[in-house]
């Protein structure tokens, strides 16, 4: 039984690294058809969206810290 989960665990690892693989390969195929005026537009979204996400993650922890503090002080 130990060794029929081993086997099935060690396929399992072996599909899922093929499948990775050739999404991988697939990206990369699609991505280098685009023209230059799209490449350019997506990493600019990437710009924007890493500077979005920072905000939030930012005005999560500011929200959390004024909370702790409201906690802290006995006004919650």
């Amino acid at each position: 039984m130990k060794q029929k989960l081993q086997r099935l665990a060690s396929l399992a690892a072996r599909r899922a690294a093929a499948v990775s693989a050739g999404a991988l390969v697939l990206a990369g195929t699609a991505h280098a058809e685009l023209p230059a005026d799209v490449s350019t537009a997506i990493t600019a979204y990437k710009t924007d969206a890493l500077a979005a996400i920072a905000m939030l993650m930012a005005a999560g922890v500011a929200i959390w810290g004024l909370m702790k503090l409201a906690s802290k002080m006995g006004w919650r």
